[in-house]
């Protein structure tokens, strides 16, 4: 069979990269982290400013948040397929394809983007009716829902774009694009939620649309939106990953299409096997009153700090993991993985002592509320032990993704969350009588088991001879 439109015969003899080490990990991560933390605490800082709308405001987005988390996992089927194509092309050192490649990527952006925004603004309201919350709260959260999905497209394709940087092993410019959609978002993000007088900021009053939780929303779209339109304007610039000389004009092609998505669906399904599985247990949290919904939501915002590191780390581990493969040096992608199963080992104990330590008073950040801490509490701890386990296989995870061998992550992914996190959780909170602490330990137990099946595929090592 005749190579794909974005594949390419590896040539014989082709040059050993260079070994990595922890200064070039560090040069690929460290904008991605950066990235990551502003993501974070633009995350934080909404919920901060919607805290002053009351527990109901709080509960309706952090009810929304995880619907959206889902949808960003669809992302993964552009942006883990483009990292693993376009970083394995570089590798080769053939540049012309590696762009091909990228132009794939950014029109199945595009297709995918406008999927999700009709089919998400379509469903916003049976999604949250599902639920049977209290009115107050799901007459806030479905407009809510409903603009953010309707600006996803723009997301999207900056998705395809920041990978298609991110492959070539540039995560700087991606980062600069990022701080300026965080700096947009955080600077109208208080002047749409709150009306005249409703918010006063060093004698200054800031409020002016009075949107509420809606007009976060509207942050969010309009800040997608210039991030979008610069991505595109920094990508045809000279400041773009490839040089003018192999950006000819690229036919969009099935094949290459198909490439991308058929790397990119299992990392998609692994993202999407644990929020998925748990918008169900959603339904048992939220039977426990709005309390424990806003509980949740905290507890997975404040955990989600762990996610600045982490998200570097794993970038820097999948990049260098697909280019030492497409230099043909499976041994030096083995070893840029043993550089990252050390750097998440330290984190996973810094981070846990973290959370054990100042675990009330993240949560009290948020909502003081003493019910919504009292929820909240086990349920930080319960993560934060988990994270001992489920912190070392994320560099594993970051190699086959790389490597764009994606389904062993997906296969551990779907087993720890279907079979056993639902019908366990559900069980120990509901027959048990645990309540809400039921359904933090069934998701603790899904955390081992996921660590543990991830550990033992990679041990296998089919992932260095994956083609692509």
């Amino acid at each position: 069979m005749p190579p794909g439109p974005l594949e390419s015969p590896s040539p014989p003899g082709a040059p050993a990269a260079p070994r990595a080490g922890y200064r070039e990990m560090w040069g690929l991560a460290w904008p991605v982290s950066v990235s990551a933390s502003t993501f974070i605490l633009l995350m934080a800082a909404n919920l901060y400013w919607i805290g002053h709308l009351g527990t109901e405001a709080v509960a309706a987005v952090s009810l929304t948040s995880h619907i959206l988390f889902m949808a960003f996992g669809l992302t993964q089927i552009v942006f883990v397929g483009a990292v693993a194509v376009v970083a394995r092309r570089t590798g080769e050192e053939n540049a012309r394809l590696a762009y091909v490649a990228a132009m794939h990527a950014i029109v199945l952006g595009l297709l995918l983007g406008v999927l999700v925004s009709t089919a998400g603004f379509a469903s916003s309201a049976p999604l949250i009716w599902f639920f049977d919350i209290d009115p107050a709260v799901s007459g806030i959260a479905i407009p809510y829902l409903q603009v953010i999905f309707a600006g996803h497209v723009f997301f999207f394709v900056s998705m395809g774009i920041g990978a298609s940087f991110q492959g070539t092993g540039n995560t700087r410019t991606p980062m600069v694009l990022n701080a300026i959609v965080v700096a947009v978002n955080a600077i109208i993000d208080p002047v749409l939620i709150f009306g005249p007088g409703e918010l006063v900021l060093a004698g200054v009053d800031v409020g002016v649309a009075g949107l509420g939780a809606v007009g976060a929303a509207v942050a969010d779209v309009v800040a997608s939106a210039v991030g979008c339109a610069l991505s595109i304007a920094v990508f045809v610039s000279r400041y773009g990953p490839f040089p003018r000389d192999v950006r000819g004009k690229t036919t969009i092609e099935a094949n290459g299409l198909w490439q991308i998505v058929r790397i990119g669906v299992p990392a998609s399904v692994t993202m999407l096997a644990r929020p998925l599985s748990t918008f169900f247990l959603l339904k048992v949290i939220a039977s426990f009153g709005t309390a424990a919904l806003a509980g949740f939501g905290i507890v997975l915002r404040a955990f989600s700090l762990n996610f600045i590191p982490f998200a570097g780390l794993n970038a820097a581990t999948a990049t260098l993991v697909g280019q030492r493969l497409g230099a043909k040096n499976p041994e030096e992608a083995r070893h840029v993985v043993r550089r990252g199963l050390v750097v998440a080992v330290l984190l996973s104990l810094g981070f846990c002592a973290i959370y054990t330590t100042f675990a009330e008073s993240l949560i009290a950040v948020f909502d003081s509320d003493p019910e919504v801490v009292a929820i909240g509490l086990p349920f930080l701890l319960i993560i934060a032990f988990g994270q001992l386990f489920t912190g070392p296989t994320m560099p594993l995870g970051a190699a086959m993704n790389g490597a764009g061998d994606t389904r062993p992550p997906m296969v551990a992914a779907l087993v720890a969350n279907w079979p056993v996190k639902l019908p366990l959780a559900w069980a120990l909170a509901v027959p048990f009588g645990f309540g809400t602490s039921g359904v933090w330990l069934g998701m603790f137990c899904s955390m081992i088991l996921e660590a543990a099946v991830l550990v033992l595929w990679y041990r296998r090592g089919d992932w260095t001879t994956k083609a692509i």
